[in-house]
Order: C-alpha cells, then sequence, then structure tokens
C-alpha cells in the first residue's frame, strides 16, 4: 500500500505543479546506464596566418621634385669702376760736380680723361739746366687737346700749344690746330694713328722779326708692346708754313718704357726737334736724351 502510494504522488507531481500556476522544474537526465559515447573527436586547424591587406596604404602627402623657379642671380662686384682719368708725372735729375759742375732737372706730367666719345689730354713739361751756377738751357712745353670719336675709326681734334725756348732763339710760341685723325692699327701690340690738319702759328723771337703765318700739320704715333711690361713708341710730326715753303719744323721722339710695378715705370727717350729757318744766330737741330722715374696714378 506505502509503494502504491509513492507511485501516485509522483506521477501527479508535475501536473500539480503546473496546475499551481508555475512551470514544472526541469527534470534530470535520466541517467545512462549504458557506456557513454565518445564525444567526436575535435581537431584544432593549425593557425592561420595573418591576413596580409591588399589594400593600398594611405598616400603620404605630396613632395615634389622639382627644382624650383631660378633665382636671377645678382652680380655684387667689389671692385671699383674703371676710372675715367689718368695721370702720369715723370722726374729726372742729373748733377755733375769736380771738373764740370752741370746740374739739369727735367719734369713732365701728363692728365688724360676719356667721355665716352671724346677724350681730353693735359700736358706740360720743363727742362732747366746749369753749368758753374749759370743757366745753359731752358725749355718749356705745354698744350691741351680735344679728340672727338666720328664714325668707324676716324675723329676730329683741336689742339693748342705754348712752348718757350730762350736758347733756341724763342721767347713765346702760339700754335692752334684743327684737323682728323684715324687709327690705322688698333691690335693689341701693335696701335698705329695718324692726324692731318692746319692751324695758325705765332712766334716771339729773339733778335728777329716775329712769325705770325697759316701752319699745316701731319703726325703719326706707332707703338708696340713687347710684353706686358715693356713696350715701344715712335713720334713723327711735320709742321709746314703756307706763307714760306722753306719755313718747316719737324719732331720726333723715341722711347723705350719698362713698367716696374703698378705705379711706376721707368722711361729712356731721345727727343729730336729740327727747325729749317730758325732765328737769327741759331742752330736747326736741337737733341735731348733722357732717363726718368715715371709715376703713374
Amino acid at each position: 500500500m506505502r509503494k502504491l502510494s509513492v507511485i501516485l504522488l509522483l506521477a501527479v507531481s508535475p501536473a500539480a505543479a503546473q496546475l499551481a500556476g508555475g512551470q514544472a522544474a526541469p527534470q534530470a537526465p535520466a541517467a545512462q546506464t549504458g557506456p557513454v559515447p565518445a564525444p567526436p573527436a575535435v581537431y584544432a586547424s593549425p593557425a592561420a596566418p595573418p591576413a596580409v591587406s591588399t589594400a593600398q596604404p594611405a598616400a603620404a602627402p605630396f613632395i615634389s621634385t622639382a627644382q624650383p623657379a631660378a633665382v636671377p642671380e645678382v652680380s655684387i662686384s667689389t671692385a671699383p669702376p674703371p676710372r675715367k682719368w689718368r695721370d702720369s708725372a715723370q722726374l729726372s735729375y742729373v748733377k755733375t760736380s769736380g771738373n764740370t759742375r752741370v746740374s739739369t732737372l727735367a719734369a713732365k706730367n701728363t692728365y688724360n680723361y676719356d667721355w665716352s666719345k671724346a677724350s681730353l689730354e693735359l700736358e706740360a713739361s720743363g727742362l732747366g739746366t746749369q753749368s758753374a751756377g749759370v743757366v745753359t738751357a731752358e725749355q718749356y712745353d705745354s698744350h691741351e687737346k680735344v679728340s672727338r670719336k666720328l664714325s668707324g675709326n676716324d675723329y676730329a681734334f683741336e689742339k693748342g700749344t705754348w712752348s718757350k725756348d730762350r736758347f733756341s732763339g724763342v721767347r713765346d710760341h702760339y700754335e692752334l690746330a684743327l684737323g682728323l685723325g684715324r687709327d690705322l692699327l688698333h691690335g693689341a701690340i701693335n696701335k698705329l694713328f695718324t692726324e692731318l690738319g692746319g692751324g695758325w702759328v705765332i712766334e716771339n723771337r729773339i733778335n728777329s722779326p716775329d712769325q705770325s703765318y697759316g701752319s699745316y700739320r701731319a703726325y703719326a704715333r706707332y707703338t708696340h708692346d713687347f710684353s706686358p711690361t715693356a713696350s715701344f713708341s715712335q713720334d713723327l710730326e711735320y709742321l709746314g708754313s703756307f706763307q714760306s715753303a722753306s719755313d718747316y719744323r719737324m719732331n720726333a721722339d723715341t722711347a723705350l718704357v719698362t713698367t716696374i710695378n703698378s705705379h711706376f715705370s721707368f722711361k729712356a727717350s731721345y727727343v729730336w726737334k729740327y727747325v729749317n729757318s730758325p732765328a737769327d744766330g741759331f742752330g736747326r737741330t736741337d737733341a735731348t736724351t733722357s732717363m726718368a722715374l715715371i709715376f703713374n696714378y
């Protein structure tokens, strides 16, 4: 009787619990009385390699490799511009003592100024000689010259001259000339130019009548550079008179110049002057040989 009551209680217990308003408690799985089947084998797959992304990386900021536009060069030169003027002064002095007491002093200065199409030349020189305290030679010369460039190698010029040489019978000599010139050679080594012109001459002479006449002039100058520091020059001048064919003069100047440095040079020269109709009592020819130190600046 007792066994029957227990069986009935177990049979009605789930339904009673459901009727009571709650869900039945989950039933425990029935105990398996047979052998427990083995769980299916689970094989671990090898670790997958890290994924390689094929996506393109983010674009880097654009960096231009193009060269920047060239900046115009600005030349900064520290060299001073070329001077438009130049000046050279030369001086020579000779003195002897003993049986012969002679002293000679000679000086010369030349100034040049260049414009784009014109040039100016000023020159002055003097020479004096004393023998035993007595003046035996005295010469003064000066001139100004203005040149104006024309077409090609031609130019026009104006020249005024004053000179004095009382030991040659000339108290004062004045000369004005106008003319044309031409550069015949203008190379790096050889240079040659010539001039032709006319003018007027006034000369006050010692112990002779004064002279005043129209004149004509031919002049040539040649220079040759032996080296950057040595040069040769030759000047020739012919001065004639429209009044008298026999009243002509000639001048020649031969010189060798050696450069010592940028400021100093040494010059040896021979100057020859000829007057075909000199003042009464004076000779036709005068010559001077000199050596001088030149200062250029």
